[in-house]
């Protein structure tokens, strides 16, 4: 006879906030001239490992409850990092193989996930850290440029990639944060910005 045992999920949060960083911090130097094109297929490597931890994150946050944040990384999962992963590469491989894209496409993707976060950001802001809400409102604007750059408003790409700067920092605080406090240790990351 089977014994009746609970099992207890830990939450990988803080692993789906690390993907989101390095995401983020991958997509800032890019749109910013920090890197070439030559630089796309090792992004595409890197978000590729990004679905990972944001699967991993999102099933736990799922398992614990917490729909806003299991739907979330899972959204990420999917287009942040996969899909741009598989784009990345194509972008590599693009010019060399003399493939003509519309790009344009891929602002219809970007305005989709911007609209959706955008309109969910206040649930973070009422029951996530400061911090964390600070980086859900970087990624909705470097979210929102971004699609207006590939529909041919150019000039955004600056604000797009500060903005995922910006997303990722206070990302990074967030995975450094929900580790130490999965130990029981305290880490800085302040309170809600919206009171109940």
């Amino acid at each position: 006879m089977a014994e009746n045992t609970e099992v207890k999920i830990a939450d990988a949060g803080p692993a789906g906030w690390i993907a989101y960083s390095i995401a983020t911090w991958i997509a800032w130097p890019s749109l910013c001239g920090f890197v070439n094109e030559k630089a796309f297929l090792l992004m595409a490597a890197v978000s590729l490992a990004c679905t990972i931890p944001y699967m991993i994150a999102a099933i736990t946050q799922l398992k614990l409850g917490n729909v806003a944040g299991g739907v979330t990384w899972v959204y990420f999962g999917a287009f942040f990092a996969f899909c741009s992963s598989i784009t990345y590469a194509i972008n590599y491989f693009a010019p060399i193989y003399g493939w003509e894209l519309d790009t344009r496409i891929l602002g219809f993707e970007w305005a989709i996930l911007a609209i959706v976060l955008i309109f969910t950001t206040p649930v973070f802001l009422k029951y996530s850290p400061a911090v964390a809400s600070i980086s859900v409102i970087a990624a909705d604007i470097g979210l929102a440029t971004l699609a207006l750059i590939y529909w041919g408003f150019s000039g955004l790409v600056l604000v797009s990639g500060w903005a995922f700067f910006v997303a990722g920092f206070f990302g990074i605080i967030m995975t450094i944060g929900g580790i130490l406090e999965g130990a029981g240790m305290k880490f800085p990351m302040g309170k809600p910005l919206l009171k109940s």
